[in-house]
């Protein structure tokens, strides 16, 4: 896949969300026999400005969704 000069999320993401489903890259599967790892996220606070913290939030429970996926778990990351 070759990137753009300019990202456009129009065209990005429905490639890119096809591809993870085709891939099954967040499939949960409920009877797998593998361990389960459960992330909870919180709801959305009602501040509704975007700032660093969330980044930083966000982040950091990707890489920890990523590690367990990578390492053989169950995951279920709403």
């Amino acid at each position: 896949m070759s990137l753009p000069k300019r990202y456009n999320p129009k065209t990005a993401e429905p490639t890119l969300q096809t591809q993870w489903q085709a891939d099954g890259t967040y499939h949960f599967d409920p009877n797998s026999a593998a361990p389960v790892f459960s992330i909870d996220t919180p709801p959305p606070s009602v501040s509704g400005h975007l700032h660093l913290g969330h980044v930083y939030s966000y982040s950091q429970t990707d890489f920890i969704a990523r590690f367990f996926r990578m390492n053989g778990r169950n995951l279920f990351y709403p």
